[in-house]
């Protein structure tokens, strides 16, 4: 039966059949050839899966990250512009910390890649950055949207690992601010290493009047404080995760409409229907895995591979490490959050044996999934950028590479020391 379970989920998976059924297809057939359960239990698990008011929460964040796009977005990276382009590294390092900035509002890696890399990356072309670098840098940069809160991977991983929403907001800001410092440095080293960017003419800032730039400062505050109520308020106690997406779609929808009038009554309707849509798709990944957890620990298989990596060593560096390179390489050519839903029931009673934090491990895997956000075949967040710079992925290489390694770094590190991702959640 377990062998009939991963053979048909990596065949369907080869053959280019969607994640979502082909889990759905390995599981029914595994269940099918076990008579000793009943078939019932694929359609009970499917809806045990999605019953839950804490997944309210995903489609509310899903649809403010997209309505925010309208007006909020260009407003955070002019404030961002005017502090940063007076360094020759300035607009790459704005392209960085825009996306940062957005992941707070976005919960997407492919959503803050498409709203920043729109603006900022034909931009850092313009000022001399080749586009084989500037394409991985905010495709990089893209994925703090999924570990910046609020992320819609983390509420699908404390779903999953039965932990604090509120705990991994928390936990997601520091590692989060330094990956997005760490692919900064590699920014600066290149851009001075290469010569790529001359002297900014910085003639449009220099010339602007106090009060202009003071209007800059008040129109980027209003975008940058809803992350601020979600997390104030989850974190206190005030208002529950879902509460706090419900809010922040109400609080999206005044800015959008009422404040900055860039959003009409069409494009509202088909900001919700593709927020929807997307919605939808994560949602029926979440439903079609949990029988494939089901059968994960009914049928012991995490115990099994847990004695598999066991009977490698039982050194936490060497299981962790060992664990980290496998969600690393799963990333290359799966979904982030299906690698969520298939992996953590395996790996994440191992790491606890091992005296792991629950916490700290959702952090460092959503970091290790990112890598493969940027690494080919699927590598979404770079596709994302290298559509919009009209090149092919092969033209990023050899500095797709000298990214994804730095992104890896930032990923050990938040392995090696938890404290990075336990410190606040500690705290508060």
């Amino acid at each position: 039966m377990i062998a009939i379970l991963f053979i048909t989920l990596a065949v369907a998976l080869l053959m280019g059949i969607p994640v979502c059924f082909s889990i759905g297809i390995s599981t029914t057939l595994a269940i099918l050839y076990d008579s000793t359960l009943p078939s019932v239990i694929i359609v009970q698990k499917m809806i045990d899966g999605l019953n839950s008011f804490t997944l309210m929460a995903l489609p509310m964040f899903v649809l403010s990250g997209a309505i925010m796009v309208y007006g909020s977005t260009p407003r955070i990276m002019a404030l961002i512009n005017m502090l940063l382009r007076k360094k020759r590294w300035g607009i790459g390092a704005a392209g960085i910390y825009g996306c940062a900035a957005f992941g707070t509002i976005s919960g997407s890696g492919v959503a803050t890649t498409a709203a920043i890399g729109s603006i900022m990356a034909p931009e850092m072309v313009k000022k001399g950055y080749p586009k084989g670098f500037a394409a991985p840098l905010i495709g990089a940069a893209g994925t703090l949207g999924g570990v910046i809160p609020p992320s819609i991977s983390f509420v699908v991983y404390a779903q999953i690992a039965n932990t604090s929403i509120s705990d991994m907001f928390m936990a997601g800001i520091i590692p989060g601010l330094l990956t997005a410092y760490l692919l900064n440095v590699l920014n600066k080293f290149c851009v001075r290493k290469y010569d790529w960017v001359k002297e900014d003419d910085n003639e449009y800032y220099d010339q602007m009047k106090s009060s202009e730039k003071l209007k800059i400062v008040g129109e980027a505050l209003l975008p940058l404080l809803m992350p601020i109520f979600i997390l104030v308020g989850v974190v206190s106690g005030i208002v529950t995760p879902t509460e706090a997406a419900s809010v922040s779609v109400i609080y999206a929808i005044i800015l959008a409409i009422f404040v900055y009038k860039e959003l009409s009554i069409n494009e509202f309707l088909k900001v919700v229907k593709e927020s929807a849509v997307t919605s939808a798709t994560i949602l029926i990944i979440m439903s079609l895995a949990t029988p494939f957890a089901y059968l994960i620990i009914n049928k012991n298989i995490a115990n099994m591979i847990a004695g598999w990596i066991f009977s490698i060593s039982n050194n936490i560096v060497i299981v962790y490490g060992l664990i980290i390179f496998i969600l690393l390489v799963l990333g290359t050519f799966m979904e982030t959050l299906s690698i969520i839903l298939l992996t953590t029931p395996m790996f994440l009673p191992i790491l606890i044996s091992l005296g792991v934090d629950p916490i700290a491990y959702g952090i460092t895997s959503i970091l290790a999934l990112g890598v493969g956000a940027v690494t080919p075949p699927l590598a979404v967040t770079l596709f994302t950028a290298c559509r919009i710079l009209k090149m092919r992925v092969e033209d990023t290489f050899p500095w797709v590479l000298y990214v994804c390694l730095v992104m890896v770094v930032g990923c050990i590190l938040t392995a090696i020391f938890p404290i990075i991702s336990t410190f606040l959640p500690s705290v508060l």
